[in-house]
């Protein structure tokens, strides 16, 4: 019987709750983060208790995850695109080539396209190194390593949380009307020339890297885990991450549990737009902006703009369909390929480039090092 009522409660506190509360968690989540229960329930009229069980339990059961969004200019970091064709030696060690390349050579995500076979890289380069880094993989070109490449400059680039307008959190399912998305508001995509270089020191980068990734670590837990003292951290995280905004925001993604399971119910895209002008760039991103399942934009120094979808499997179709109707003028620009889970992987910021001195960067040094890694990558 005290269960039976226990559900009841439970039940009728759920009916109780307004139909939009989880969309003002996940707002209040990008501008504050998740760590202030008080000030996110402050902000959303919601309960402690309420606003702390849907961030920790509800949203992860329903395949939401909460990560940091770090401000790579302001860390002195600029992003750059690669794709990249392996040599038939080196096509079946690609992933451990691009760990050797993660451990000393910036790289922060890899993901093979299908079904080109081709590779996506991205790099976190200190700022002003573009032309240096690109002699590094040119000499992984010569080496017999890649066979092809491209290397191009981030000049714009945002990560994007969920729209909690077309999710519905009884079900768990998207619901998304189609025909209404043109009327939704745009995000447009702008590149930032007023960025304020800061000043990161290694514990600043080190509880960055560990708020990208899982945004719910408390400060007790990442000082445990890091062996560093808790004042020490607690100290890094108001006077440097906080205050100079090292990281403006935060970003909720539903993932579908694609970590974790190969049979997973989700298609990971991505959308490549090449030789757009002015006007047609501003009408694509529009119409990609508004898409619920967006994960990433990023414009590139060539002028040609990317999109990352998370789609859920039964709405592939429809996503296409839409993307082709709104934008019909643009397919011979569009490009689409799809991500291989299994062969792909998401770094931190590259904490362990940093020195005494800053970001560490010799490029011989990293032919040198690399030279001594890559003979385990065969």
């Amino acid at each position: 019987m005290v269960a039976v009522l226990a559900r009841t409660r439970a039940v009728q506190a759920f009916r109780d709750e307004p139909i939009d509360l989880e969309a003002r968690i996940i707002n209040a989540i990008r501008e504050v983060g998740p760590k202030n229960v008080s000030l996110l329930s402050r902000k959303t009229g919601a309960h402690a208790e309420t606003v702390r069980y849907k961030m920790k339990k509800q949203f992860k059961r329903l395949g939401f995850r909460i990560h940091a969004d770090v401000d790579y200019r302001k860390i002195g970091l600029s992003l750059h695109w690669a794709t990249v064709q392996f040599t038939p030696k080196y096509r079946d060690a690609a992933p451990a080539v691009f760990r050797v390349l993660n451990r000393i050579g910036y790289l922060t995500y890899y993901a093979k396209m299908l079904p080109r076979g081709s590779y996506v890289a991205l790099f976190a380069l200190p700022s002003g190194t573009t032309d240096q880094y690109r002699s590094f993989l040119e000499h992984l070109e010569s080496s017999g390593i890649f066979a092809d490449f491209t290397f191009d400059e981030v000049l714009a680039s945002r990560h994007n949380s969920m729209n909690p307008k077309y999710f519905n959190f009884r079900s768990g399912r998207w619901e998304v009307v189609w025909n209404s998305l043109s009327s939704d508001e745009g995000n447009p995509l702008r590149v930032d020339t007023k960025h304020v270089e800061a000043s990161p020191d290694y514990y600043d980068l080190l509880l960055i890297k560990e708020l990208q990734k899982d945004a719910l670590q408390h400060i007790v837990a990442i000082a445990r885990k890091l062996k560093v003292h808790q004042k020490t951290l607690e100290y890094h995280y108001r006077a440097h991450v906080q205050r100079e905004k090292l990281i403006p925001g935060f970003v909720i993604r539903w993932t579908q549990d694609i970590e974790k399971s190969l049979a997973h119910s989700v298609v990971l895209a991505r959308i490549t737009f090449s030789g757009l002008g002015r006007a047609e760039f501003v009408e694509a991103q529009a119409v990609i902006s508004r898409i619920p399942f967006l994960w990433a934009e990023d414009l590139l120094s060539d002028g040609t703009y990317i999109a990352t979808l998370c789609i859920p499997v039964e709405e592939v179709l429809t996503t296409f369909d839409h993307i082709n109707k709104q934008l019909p003028d643009l397919n011979s620009s569009l490009d689409v390929g799809y991500i291989k889970v299994s062969d792909a992987w998401l770094f931190t910021i590259p904490y362990n480039m940093y020195g005494d001195k800053g970001w560490k960067f010799d490029v011989p040094q990293m032919v040198s090092l690399f030279a001594k890694e890559a003979r385990y990558a065969k």
